[in-house]
């Protein structure tokens, strides 16, 4: 089976409301056309940094405007393996996530892209993170970085 490398950047998108901090999270339907719930993640390209990406797949995933994103920090680079069975010759892609926590300061709502396969989107209360079954066990990484929700 061959073998392939990927790279890809996201965040973990709160806002403030009141004295309330809600994390965004998106609804997706993977490769076998299962709602999985997602934060906005995608592909660096290769003249991008991860945290560019970042800011740019969030904004193209959930519709917001790239100047109202402020990148808080860093939080973490998770690596996994899996069989891309959907692709031909079915590759086993390395993969490479880098994460950042990410300050949403404008007031529109994120549009959904049903076009990339996005079902919907919630803003979740930070409180709440634990109880959703999110990919990259978001809870424990929001655990790990709350007092930099700012």
């Amino acid at each position: 089976m061959p073998r392939r490398y990927e790279k890809s950047s996201g965040g973990v998108v709160y806002r403030k409301r009141g004295n309330k901090i809600e994390i965004l999270i998106l609804k997706w339907l993977n490769s076998k056309k299962q709602e999985t719930l997602v934060i906005p993640k995608g592909h660096i390209e290769e003249w991008e940094v991860a945290k560019d990406t970042a800011v740019r797949e969030i904004s193209e995933e959930a519709w917001l405007d790239a100047t109202d994103l402020e990148v808080i920090k860093f939080i973490t680079k998770l690596s996994y393996t899996f069989t891309a069975w959907y692709l031909k010759d079915n590759p086993i892609i390395d993969k490479d996530v880098y994460l950042f926590l990410v300050k949403y300061h404008g007031d529109a709502e994120p549009i959904v892209q049903k076009e990339e396969r996005f079902v919907w989107y919630k803003w979740v209360p930070i409180e709440e993170i634990k109880k959703l079954d999110i990919l990259f066990d978001l809870a424990s990484i929001v655990g790990k970085n709350k007092t930099y929700f700012i």
